[in-house]
């Protein structure tokens, strides 16, 4: 987004920005005032970038061996692991009510990522304090990247 010039050929639609807390919080703090027009002229790094947030969103999923299901496992343990699996089949269950793409990831988790990581010969000691706390921070980011911003909050931040 840095990259980004006001007379850039490459414009896309504001509502690109609507799509992730993430992405619409980031666009404000260095775009500003240009969201509040219909088209944003942006670099096309933009969309490339956005789309590598979006394929390590997925995969930072708490689930089977994602990587987000091996931070849980790390952190937490076999037993919350499988449960964390379980829960985020179900919410994308739910998700896929109003956005058939999720079916498509819980189906995937369903069949190729849904058993735990193999035993480690290490397993016994636990995370410590900062690297737990920056397994967490990735889970955050994750769900910031791939909950889309509500209009109000849109219309706060002044996007569209």
């Amino acid at each position: 987004m840095l990259l980004s010039k006001q007379n850039s050929l490459f414009q896309i639609p504001n509502e690109f920005f609507q799509g992730s807390i993430l992405v619409g919080t980031l666009s404000k703090v260095v775009l500003g005032k240009a969201l509040q027009s219909p088209t944003v002229p942006v670099n096309p790094l933009v969309i490339i970038g956005w789309l590598g947030l979006v394929v390590n969103a997925l995969n930072l999923m708490p689930a089977g061996q994602l990587d987000g299901g091996r931070i849980v496992q790390a952190i937490y343990g076999r037993k919350i692991a499988s449960r964390a699996t379980i829960a985020t089949l179900i919410v994308l269950a739910l998700v896929s009510l109003g956005n058939p793409l999720a079916m498509y990831w819980a189906i995937v988790i369903v069949f190729l990522q849904r058993d735990l990581e193999r035993p480690s010969l290490n397993e016994i000691t636990e995370p410590d304090d900062q690297s737990a706390a920056l397994g967490l921070l990735a889970l955050f980011l994750m769900i910031a990247t791939l909950i889309p911003l509500t209009p109000a909050l849109a219309g706060r931040l002044g996007i569209g």
